[in-house]
């Protein structure tokens, strides 16, 4: 028998990701599957969790396929999903709501200005306020009261999920609110009770095992165990090695998230201000973060709307090698507002557009111009890292844009630094969160260093950099004037 596995299970944005790790980090088997975003109104953003378990059975069941044999080394399952979701559920476990809303959605603005108002910013961190659980829970006891009562426990993605797979309800504490005395106060502003929403645990938690029946149904002969672990981000952060003050990781994935660790929370009043996120990470570390709402999905959109009559999208690394190597675009501009501007300043309805579009604009023009626009919202984030006295020493890029080299350099030459990129993502944080839960290793900087990836270094040019310090600088002045604080 060789070293134990460890599957990592990631329930992101737009697709179900499963690998199984081994002791040292490599990669025995790989699966992913994808699902549907529902936009059924402006600011809506909706998901069906029977596509989520649909997408589990089916990854895990071609990752256990794929291993054979070496199913018998699979030591226990660690989870990651995105937040925040809000997930109702009846006493018997199944959701009140066909659809629910994730992270995205952004239909309780109105109830998250209220609860500032009513209770102040103390709760403000695990999201943003107008798209935060807490707002989402309140725009559902508002809007459906007769739901809201016959709800057993109101909960986020990854807590739903661990009671279909257990049959135990938890969650962690950088992914929602749980049922501690510190959420009492927003749980009463929101009109719920305390102890409907799901206990919280350590992310090297074990809850249980897998059903029996679910584990037939994905090709195991055995149940293993399950253990809780991070939200996505946090989860990436893990995966990607950032331990210490410091350290961040860039996800340029469906939005552009930084995500920086820290040795402290930052003020609410800080948050609200910049539209930074703030959680707990691991034993005394947080993470302070900031989003541009729409990162590598910017680029997925364009080149949609750009595709001919016979493809409906075409693919990323080939686009991008059409946006030539010049900063600058030819004074074309573009802003990443497809889904509301983020940080530093948090506004659902800004919207997105290109700035100096002229005849002499080609495609490869706009093309370089979603890359240089997402990188310089990004910037924007580090500014108010910055802006809050942060210390910030290191960061690597993950995410599916991070493939592209020249997107890495760009964000490099943005930055003024050099970034690290490294296959390191929410599964490997999660199967290392459970090999630490299981006891493969005695605690998670172990576990980090026996299973962490190659990393590549990519640095700034110096030309590049001079020039994207003006182009940037432009960029502020003219959002400024298009998209003014309100």
């Amino acid at each position: 028998m060789g070293s134990a596995i460890v599957l990592g299970l990631d329930i992101g944005t737009t697709n179900v990701k499963a690998v199984a790790f081994r002791e040292d980090g490599s990669i025995a088997a790989a699966a992913l599957t994808e699902y549907r975003t529902y936009y059924p109104q402006e600011g809506w953003a909706e998901q069906d969790p029977a596509d989520w378990q649909a997408a589990i059975l089916h990854t895990l069941g071609k990752v256990v396929a794929d291993l054979g044999a070496a199913t018998a080394e699979i030591a226990g399952l660690g989870l990651s999903a995105h937040a925040p979701g809000m997930v109702p559920i009846d006493v018997g476990g199944k959701p009140v709501l066909e659809r629910i809303p994730i992270w995205q959605d952004e239909r309780a603005f109105e109830q998250g200005r209220q609860l500032l108002e009513e209770i102040g910013p103390e709760w403000v961190g695990l999201g943003m306020p107008f798209a935060a659980f807490a707002a989402k829970l309140k725009y559902f006891t508002e809007t459906h009261p007769e739901l809201a009562r016959r709800t057993q426990y109101a909960l986020g993605v990854k807590s739903y999920l661990t009671g279909w797979l257990t049959g135990t309800y938890a969650t962690d504490p950088s992914s929602e609110p749980g049922a501690s005395a510190e959420w009492a106060r927003v749980c009463a502003a929101c009109g719920w009770s305390l102890e409907k929403l799901a206990p919280v645990v350590s992310a090297t938690g074990v809850l249980g095992v897998l059903r029996q029946d679910l584990a037939r149904k994905i090709g195991l002969e055995r149940s293993i165990p399950v253990v809780l672990g991070l939200n996505d981000g946090a989860s990436a952060t893990l995966g990607n090695r950032a331990l210490h003050a410091g350290d961040g990781v860039i996800t340029l994935g469906t939005n552009g998230v930084i995500f920086l660790v820290a040795d402290g929370p930052i003020p609410p009043e800080l948050r609200l201000e910049k539209a930074l996120f703030c959680w707990p990470y691991l034993q005394d570390r947080w993470i302070i973060g900031g989003q541009s709402k729409a990162g590598a999905g910017c680029l997925q959109w364009l080149s949609e709307v750009m595709a001919n009559s016979t493809e409906s999208s075409m693919d990323l690394g080939r686009f991008i090698l059409e946006s030539g190597t010049t900063p600058g675009s030819e004074g074309v501009m573009f802003y990443p507002y497809l889904i509301g501007r983020g940080t530093p300043f948090d506004d659902p309805s800004a919207r997105a557009g290109f700035v100096g579009l002229t005849f002499h604009t080609r495609r490869s023009h706009m093309i370089r111009s979603v890359l240089e626009g997402v990188a310089f919202s990004l910037r924007e984030i580090l500014d108010a890292f910055h802006d809050c006295r942060l210390k910030t020493r290191h960061f690597v890029i993950t995410g599916g844009g991070a493939q592209s080299e020249e997107w890495r350099q760009i964000v490099a030459n943005v930055f003024n630094q050099g970034i690290g990129f490294a296959e390191g993502d929410s599964c490997l944080g999660a199967a290392i969160l459970a090999s630490v839960g299981v006891g493969i290793f005695v605690d998670v900087d172990q576990a980090v260093e026996a299973m962490k990836q190659p990393t590549t270094m990519v640095q700034p040019q110096a030309d590049s950099v001079q020039a994207y310090d003006r182009i940037y600088s432009e960029y502020l002045r003219t959002r400024n004037r298009m998209y003014p604080p309100s």
